[in-house]
């Protein structure tokens, strides 16, 4: 009997590692979709900067003053 109830204590560790490891995969993954919803929130704003239209200024070489 005794030899059973380890089997059974292995059996139900290794499922609550099992879901453990489930847990920390759907977390990260909540973790990695809200950064790139960030860098793509940047990227956009970029984007939107890029179309609009500026003034184009002449590049100007730098100079020393000597």
């Amino acid at each position: 009997m005794r030899g059973t109830e380890e089997e059974r204590l292995r059996a139900k560790t290794r499922n609550l590692r099992w879901m453990e490891s489930l847990w920390d995969g759907t977390s990260t993954t909540a973790q990695e979709e809200s950064k790139k919803e960030e860098v793509l929130a940047l990227l956009r704003n970029l984007a939107e900067d890029s179309r609009r239209e500026r003034e184009v200024h002449e590049y100007v070489p730098w100079q020393p003053l000597w």
